[in-house]
C-alpha cells in the first residue's frame, strides 16, 4: 500500500516506545512497521494523548498481564497509511482516532447491542496489542474513529479516552437537564472536560477541586454553578447546603480514595454515583441507607466508536475547550514521572508524525480555540534570510486560514518566503539572452514533470490560457470548443474575441459534471461551410469547480479531435487544457501528469491556487509553441523583469503543498459529508478541494449563508 501516492512507499522500520515486561524501563527505539490484515487500517500517527491509564499500564496495576515487548498509548490521531482488503468506508488519507478499544469480536452478545468494551475477546491498544506510541499504528477498521473537521488533531487525541469515558459517564448518570451533578476532581484533565460536557446538555454543575488557582478555573473558565473544596471540613454538609439537598448525580473522576466515599454521604435520595477514577483501594457505603433512599452506584467505562464520534462532534458544537499541553515526542518518560508525582496539569500531548523533532517545543498550555492549531509563535519581529515568517505574515496566516473565497487566497508558508528572501538570481527575463536561472529551473522542474518539450512561467492563469489560445490560432475566421462553464470564457473577461478574434462554441455537458466525447463529437465544425467558422480548438478544464474530468474521458475527446481531418496544409485542431487546478485533480485521480498531458497540445497548469504560489503560472507545449508564445507573452504585457523571486517561490510552494493534497481532500470530504448529513445539497460532486453547495435545493440566499458563516 502506498501512503499518498502510488510512487511513496510505506518506511519499513519506526520509532516507538516500548517496554519488554510491566515496569521496565521505556525505550525509544526503532521497531518494524507493521502491516495490516485484511479487516485493518494501518495508521500513520500524528499526535497520542498521555492517560493515567498507560502508566499504570506499563507498572503491570490492572488484573491482565499485558503483553511483553509492548508499544503503550490508546488516544492517538494520524492518517490511514494503508487498508486491508476488506476494508470498507476508509481510504489512505482520511483522519481517524485509535482508541482503547482496538479489537472486538463484533458478534457476541455485547458486541451486538453496542457494548463492545464487554466483549470477552477484547483487545486493548497499549495494553494487550501494541498501542498509539509509535509512528505507524494498527487498528480494526470498524473500530477507527472517524475525526470529523472543525478540531484539530491534538485536540481530539484527548477526547477518544478522557472525552469519551466523561460522557459516557455522565449519560450513565441519567442526571436530566436542569438537575445538579457534582463533578468531582473538576480541576483535572478529565474533570474539566466533565464540566463543559455537562454545561453543553443543559445540567447545573458542582466542581469539587481544591485551592483557589481550580475555583477560579472551574467557576470563570468551565462555568460550572457551584464550588467545594473537598479537603474542607465537613463537604457533605456544604455540598448540601449550596445545592439544596445535594446533587442529582456525581461523577467522580478523581485518583484519590477519599471522594469516593464521601459521594455517599452528600449525594441526593435517588441520585446516582458514577465511579470514573481508578485509585487503589475500596468504596464502603451504607447498604441500608443505600437501599432505602435508592442511592445507584455505577461504574462507568470507555465506550464504542459511535459514541465517541457523537462525543467529538458535541466539542465542536459547544465549543468545549480541550485542556492539553503538546510535547515533543521524546518527553513521553518525563510525563510518566509527573504523573506519578502529581505535578501533571492537565492532558499531555505527544506530537509524533513521520519525523521526530527530537526537540522540547512545548504549545499551548489550554487550547480554546478548536478550529485552529495553537499558534506557533517564534519571537520573530521582522524578516530575515534566515526566518522568513513576520508577525504580519502570522496574522495573514491565521486570516487566510478563516477565508473560504477560493483557493487563491493563500499567503506564503514559511518555506516560500525563505525560497523568495534567499533567491540568488536576480536575471532579466527580457534583456538575458539565456534568461533568469531560477525562472530556466522552475520551467525545467515542470517540463520533467508534465513530459513536455518546453515550458513557459507566466503571471497568471488567464495570460497562460489567453497566450495559448492566441498561439494556437493564426487568422481568423476560426472558433474554440469548450464547456459553457469554462473559465476561459465565463472567468476571463471576455478576451477570446478580444484578443484571439474568436467565436466560442458552448458545450453543456449531458452528464451535468463534465464534457465526454459524445458531447463533443457532434459540436466540432469542420472546414467546408463558409457560413461557420471552422474549430481550431477544442478547450477542456481539470478540474471545474473542484470536479474532476477523468483522464478516460480527456483522452476519448483527445483521440477523436485528433483523427478530424483538416485541408492540406491546416493545422490540425489543437487541444488546450486550462490545468489551473490539474495538480488537485491529476493527485486525486491517481494518474501522473504526463499521462494526462499526452492528450493536449499545450496547457495552462497554475500554481498560485492549489499550491499556494504567491503568483504564477506555467504553460507547456511544443519547443516551436513555447518559442511562438513567447512573442504573445509580450505582446500580452507578461515580460517580466527580476522574475527570479517569483519562480523560486512557485517551485518552494509546489514541494511543499503537492504531498499535502490527499490531506486536504481528506479533510474536504469529510466535510462535505457532515454537510450531506445535515441536509445540504451540491451542484458539483467533490472530488478534491472545493465545496459547491446548491443554495436553490437547500432553499437559503446567498445572504443567509453569508450571514450564518460571519
Amino acid at each position: 500500500m502506498s501512503l499518498w501516492t502510488n510512487d511513496q512507499a510505506l518506511p519499513t522500520t519506526q520509532w516507538a516506545h516500548v517496554f519488554r515486561s510491566r515496569g521496565d524501563t521505556i525505550e525509544l527505539k526503532q521497531i518494524p512497521v507493521g502491516s495490516p490484515g485484511p479487516d485493518e487500517v494501518l495508521v500513520q500517527m500524528e499526535y497520542s494523548g498521555v492517560c493515567h491509564t498507560d502508566p499504570h499500564a506499563w507498572k503491570g496495576d490492572f488484573p491482565a498481564t499485558p503483553k511483553s515487548n509492548l508499544v503503550g498509548g490508546h488516544e492517538g490521531v494520524g492518517l490511514v497509511a494503508a487498508v486491508g482488503s476488506q476494508v470498507n468506508g476508509l481510504r489512505v488519507g482520511d483522519t481517524v482516532g485509535i482508541q482503547w478499544i482496538n479489537r472486538t469480536c463484533g458478534v457476541c452478545e455485547f458486541c451486538s447491542t453496542g457494548r463492545q468494551p464487554l466483549c470477552p475477546k477484547l483487545q486493548l491498544s497499549g495494553y494487550m496489542v501494541d498501542g498509539t506510541f509509535q509512528q505507524y499504528c494498527i487498528c480494526k477498521a470498524d473500530n477507527a474513529v472517524r475525526i470529523p473537521s472543525g478540531i484539530s488533531l491534538e485536540a481530539a487525541a484527548p477526547v477518544l479516552c478522557a472525552g469519551i469515558t466523561v460522557y459516557k459517564a455522565l449519560k450513565e448518570s441519567e442526571v436530566q437537564p436542569g438537575e445538579i451533578i457534582a463533578i468531582v476532581g473538576a480541576g483535572g484533565g478529565l474533570g474539566s472536560l466533565a464540566c463543559q460536557y455537562a454545561k453543553a446538555c443543559g445540567h447545573k454543575v458542582l466542581a469539587l477541586s481544591s485551592g483557589a488557582a481550580k475555583r477560579r478555573m472551574c467557576l470563570y473558565d468551565l462555568g460550572a454553578d457551584y464550588f467545594v473544596d473537598y479537603k474542607s471540613p465537613d463537604v457533605a454538609e456544604k455540598v448540601k447546603r449550596v445545592t439544596g439537598g445535594g446533587p442529582h448525580a456525581a461523577m467522580i473522576v478523581s485518583s484519590v480514595e477519599e471522594p469516593f466515599h464521601q459521594a455517599t454521604q452528600y449525594i441526593r435520595p435517588g441520585g446516582t454515583i458514577v465511579a470514573v477514577g481508578l485509585p487503589p483501594g475500596k468504596i464502603c457505603t451504607d447498604l441500608f441507607q443505600m437501599v432505602t433512599q435508592r442511592i445507584n452506584i455505577k461504574g462507568s467505562y470507555v465506550r464504542n466508536r459511535d459514541e465517541t464520534e457523537e462525543a467529538l462532534a458535541i466539542i465542536i458544537k459547544a465549543g468545549i475547550s480541550v485542556q492539553y499541553e503538546v510535547v515533543d515526542f521524546s518527553k513521553l518518560p518525563n510525563i510518566y514521572d509527573q504523573m506519578e508525582k502529581g505535578t501533571m496539569k492537565g492532558r499531555a500531548v505527544l506530537r509524533i508524525g513521520k519525523t521526530l523533532t527530537r526537540s522540547p517545543v512545548r504549545e499551548s498550555s489550554f487550547c480554546r480555540d478548536l478550529h485552529f492549531l495553537p499558534k506557533q509563535t517564534n519571537g520573530i519581529t521582522g524578516l530575515t534570510a534566515k526566518s522568513a515568517i513576520s508577525g504580519a505574515l502570522e496574522r495573514a496566516i491565521e486570516r487566510a486560514g478563516r477565508d473560504f473565497r477560493s483557493d487563491t487566497v493563500t499567503v506564503p508558508t514559511e518555506a516560500v518566503m525563505e525560497a523568495i528572501v534567499n533567491a540568488s538570481t536576480f536575471g532579466d527575463d527580457i534583456y538575458d539572452e539565456e534568461g533568469d536561472a531560477a525562472v530556466n529551473a522552475f520551467q525545467d522542474k515542470v517540463k520533467a514533470l508534465t513530459g513536455k518539450e518546453a515550458a513557459l512561467f507566466v503571471v497568471s492563469g488567464t495570460q497562460g490560457n489567453q497566450i495559448c489560445l492566441r498561439t494556437h490560432l493564426h487568422q481568423p475566421p476560426h472558433t474554440i470548443l469548450l464547456d459553457y462553464r469554462a473559465h476561459v470564457q465565463t472567468w476571463e473577461t471576455g478576451t477570446i474575441p478580444v484578443l484571439s478574434q474568436a467565436t466560442v462554441t458552448s458545450v453543456e455537458p449531458k452528464n451535468g459534471v463534465h464534457l465526454t466525447l459524445d458531447d463533443v463529437k457532434d459540436r466540432i465544425v469542420e472546414e467546408g461551410n463558409f457560413h461557420f467558422p471552422p474549430t481550431r480548438v477544442v478547450s477542456l478544464e481539470n478540474t471545474l469547480s473542484g470536479s474532476i474530468l477523468p483522464l478516460k474521458h480527456a483522452r476519448e475527446i483527445s483521440n477523436y479531435v485528433r483523427r478530424v481531418r483538416v485541408p492540406p496544409g491546416r493545422a490540425p485542431i489543437a487541444m488546450h487544457l486550462d490545468g489551473a487546478r490539474l495538480l488537485e485533480g491529476i493527485i486525486a485521480e491517481g494518474v501522473t501528469a504526463r499521462e494526462y498531458l499526452d492528450c493536449f497540445d499545450s496547457a495552462s497548469i497554475c500554481i498560485s491556487k492549489g499550491c499556494g504560489a504567491p503568483m504564477g503560472s506555467i504553460i507547456v507545449g511544443t519547443r516551436e509553441f513555447i518559442d511562438r508564445a513567447k512573442w504573445f507573452r509580450k505582446m500580452f504585457g507578461g515580460a517580466t523583469r527580476q522574475t527570479g523571486m517569483t519562480a523560486a517561490a512557485a517551485s518552494a510552494a509546489m514541494e511543499h503543498t503537492l504531498p499535502l493534497l490527499p490531506k486536504v481532500h481528506a479533510l474536504t470530504r469529510r466535510v462535505a459529508d457532515y454537510l450531506h448529513r445535515i441536509g445540504y445539497e451540491f451542484l458539483m460532486p467533490v472530488d478534491t478541494s472545493m465545496i459547491v453547495i446548491d443554495l436553490k435545493k437547500t432553499c437559503i440566499t446567498g445572504d443567509d449563508i453569508m450571514f450564518y458563516c460571519k
